[in-house]
């Protein structure tokens, strides 16, 4: 008769072992939570739910383009919004942001959102936007970006005109509009 020996090493064996991962797992996960969960809902300055985005849409058969100015989180009241618009003389465009100079400014002030319309092509647009939270301090939300439609292939072309600035994608099917371009933080120092 042949017996096998089956011992059990330690409080608990190797089963023991295999069920701390996910457990350590679990516990790291929370931590995380608990260290960004009050940036996420916070409406300080320069926080999540303050943070403006430059929204890009389109109808696939229509002539207007829109951009709505808004925060990624609900019912952020801006002290001011302002969008320029101005056209553009070649794309994609190279030249500096600064030769434009014939921007057509619409402005918001105490507001939640702010919509522009137009049909230029290409176009450049240039947002700013500035929240003062509860206890005073202050964040501007900036982004100049370039758009064109591409007649022959019915994509939105996108680029960024402000160095330091996240880059939009490239091109976007207009069946596949809205876009979603988050602006950058201005601090002293430059963009975020």
């Amino acid at each position: 008769m042949n017996r096998t020996n089956h011992s059990v090493t330690g409080a608990g064996g190797d089963a023991s072992r295999q069920l701390q991962w996910p457990l350590i797992g679990i516990v790291v996960l929370l931590v995380v939570l608990i260290l960004l969960t009050p940036n996420l809902f916070s409406t300080s300055a320069g926080g999540l739910q303050t943070r403006a985005q430059l929204v890009v849409d389109r109808a696939p058969t229509g002539d207007v383009t829109n951009f709505y100015v808004e925060s990624i989180g609900t019912s952020v009241r801006y002290q001011s919004i302002a969008v320029g618009l101005v056209g553009l003389p070649s794309w994609p465009f190279t030249g500096a942001v600064s030769k434009l100079t014939a921007w057509n400014w619409t402005n918001g002030t105490e507001t939640l959102v702010l919509v522009v319309s137009n049909t230029t092509n290409p176009l450049a647009v240039n947002v700013t936007v500035k929240y003062v939270d509860p206890s005073g301090f202050t964040a501007e939300y900036v982004g100049v970006y370039g758009f064109y439609l591409n007649a022959a292939t019915r994509m939105l072309e996108a680029i960024t005109l402000l160095p330091g600035a996240s880059a939009p994608p490239t091109a976007t099917p207009l069946t596949d509009l809205p876009i979603f371009l988050l602006l950058s933080i201005r601090t002293p120092t430059g963009l975020s």
